[in-house]
């Protein structure tokens, strides 16, 4: 009986090619580009991984097939040559069809270190002649390439793993309830010393105080029907928060809601002066209790004297300050306030049914103004070996929002954990002996950001460094996103470094599109600026919305800019002077 001839399994390949072909060519939003830069990131593997895949089940099905002997011989050579053509075609079809893709010469660089990985080590598992053992050496140095290539300039799931430390429980929202910013300024120093950076203050670290509004004890409020069963409650984080300058106690009361004609109308006026309003919780939109200050003084001084203040807000968006009103206030969101509450109030204007029943409120803050808190900044320098006198540098804050009540806190993933790991990448990246920058690049980590850029301010006012000295300051807040690609604040006011910065992102598509902005006092930059330092603050758009609130986790961070991100930073600090120079 005939021994039959073993079979070649292309489908196997083939059906592979299909797979790639349907997700490559799958239409996608705008993808942010792979820096040129980077060899291989984490698209780049992928590219290479896939094509390690399908030349190896190329190569199986070539050399198994017998009707083209000669082809079967020189199955590596035909699966390298095929794999490329077949990842040219990929990027000119990404190219060419606008499906939100990119095509890039660097994807088919790996697509062919991919092919040839698979193609040698096939070879070598073979291993009948010297061409195959010549084959195999052509698949290690691909796979050295690889793995050279693979030594990322900063590194992703290092930086994640840093955002999920700063954004976890034990740190309490690194803010002032349970010392949550010592906690994280503890971390913080472990990781400058690992890196070996040299400190700018002992044990890197810049004391100062502020006073702050906390909220160690219960926050809640609620609302309930007179002679009803109709009751709402709304528990911290969730549905409310407490004003940033809430004032402590527990205080119950009727509701009267704000008439807007309060502030047209003298007549409402004059019936609001004479409400006992001790005994009344004050119930007002977000819009009208932005326009209290345009009331007239004395009615402003009863307002104030309300037993309680709840605010309906359309986003819960917490703060922090430094004084306390004098009564409990909270903050409620739009969507958790339940209609029956409108009825109670105005009656039924469906049926026109007289308004119903009194309403009583029940407020709860337990707030504690913290006085001469004790926090600090973190600052450590690498030095430059030409101009060690001569300083660049990069900035972010490591604070947040804290702790509301006994179990909400506020992760701050974004806000600004991602900052702080991108400041570690690029600190990490310096310290490397083959980066040693020219001249010194400092790296200053903030506390008391959310309180007022108050770290930043005590620095400016007691530097580390010169400041005239300071060639540069990159600030970094908000680096979680990048969908969108980033806004440069200062990019208006320092224009020449703008144009500097643009064109390096326009070389090499670091992020989709960087936007200038102008002159703001929302970051820790803003004190530098202001003191004559030239500083951007650079932020990334696009992704999750969440921001001062608990939603802001690192799952909800897609970090689409920031490789990119460091990128971009890193090539403008080296062209402002932090470029390695090798000794002469």
């Amino acid at each position: 009986m005939p021994v039959s001839s073993p079979r070649a399994y292309a489908a196997l390949p083939l059906s592979w090619a299909a797979v790639v072909l349907a997700l490559t060519l799958t239409p996608a939003d705008e993808m942010p580009r792979t820096p040129v830069w980077e060899l291989l990131s984490f698209d780049t593997a992928a590219h290479a991984g896939v094509f390690f895949v399908l030349a190896g089940l190329s190569w199986f099905s070539l050399r198994r097939q017998r009707r083209w002997p000669r082809l079967a011989r020189h199955a590596g050579a035909a699966v390298l040559a095929a794999s490329f053509l077949f990842g040219a075609l990929i990027e000119v079809l990404q190219l060419t069809m606008r499906l939100g893709r990119h095509g890039e010469w660097t994807d088919l660089l790996s697509d062919g270190l991919g092919a040839a990985l698979a193609v040698g080590a096939a070879t070598a598992w073979a291993g009948r002649s010297s061409r195959g053992r010549a084959l195999a050496c052509l698949g290690l140095v691909g796979a050295a390439v690889l793995g050279a290539s693979s030594a990322p300039a900063q590194n992703l799931p290092r930086a994640r793993a840093t955002i999920k430390k700063l954004a976890a429980p034990e740190l309490h929202g690194r803010g002032y309830v349970k010392q949550g910013e010592h906690a994280a300024a503890a971390y913080l120093r472990e990781r400058l010393r690992a890196l070996k950076l040299a400190p700018l203050a002992p044990n890197y670290t810049q004391p100062f105080a502020l006073d702050v509004n906390t909220f160690p004890g219960e926050v809640s409020a609620a609302i309930q029907s007179d002679g009803t069963k109709l009751a709402t409650g709304w528990r911290a984080g969730t549905s409310c928060i407490a004003a940033a300058n809430s004032g402590p106690g527990t205080a119950k009361g009727r509701i009267l809601l704000l008439d807007t004609m309060a502030f047209t109308k003298a007549a409402v006026q004059a019936r609001y002066l004479l409400v006992p309003w001790s005994k009344r919780v004050l119930l007002m939109r977000a819009a009208d209790a932005a326009r209290l200050p345009q009331l007239p003084a004395l009615l402003q001084q009863r307002l104030n004297s309300a037993a309680a203040f709840i605010t309906v807000v359309p986003k819960l968006t917490a703060s922090l300050a430094v004084e306390q009103a004098p009564q409990p206030r909270v903050e409620v969101l739009a969507e958790k306030v339940p209609l029956w509450l409108d009825k109670a109030i105005f009656g039924d204007t469906a049926t026109g049914t007289a308004k119903g029943h009194t309403v009583w409120g029940t407020v709860r803050v337990g707030a504690q103004l913290q006085r001469n808190y004790q926090t600090q900044n973190l600052a450590a320098v690498v030095r430059g070996t030409a101009q060690p006198d001569s300083f660049l540098v990069v900035s972010a804050h490591y604070d947040h929002l804290g702790m509301m009540g006994p179990k909400a806190y506020f992760p701050g993933a974004n806000d600004n954990a991602s900052g702080v790991a991108l400041l570690l990448e690029l600190a990490a990246h310096y310290a490397r002996p083959e980066n040693r920058p020219a001249c010194s690049v400092v790296f200053l980590l903030f506390g008391a950001e959310e309180a007022g850029l108050v770290g930043s301010n005590y620095f400016v006012a007691h530097p580390l460094v010169p400041l005239r000295n300071i060639k540069f300051l990159v600030n970094l807040d908000l680096l979680g996103t990048g969908e969108q690609g980033a806004t440069v604040v200062n990019g208006r006011v320092f224009e020449a470094p703008y144009k500097r910065l643009l064109a390096l992102n326009n070389a090499r598509h670091y992020l989709p599109a960087l936007a200038p902005r102008g002159r703001a006092a929302n970051s820790d930059h803003y004190p530098f600026s202001e003191a004559g330092v030239p500083a951007f603050f650079l932020y990334t758009r696009g992704g999750s919305p969440a921001y001062h609130d608990v939603n802001d986790k690192p799952a909800a961070l897609s970090l689409a800019g920031f490789a990119g991100a460091f990128g971009l930073v890193r090539d403008f600090l080296n062209a402002e002077g932090a470029a390695h120079r090798a000794k002469k």
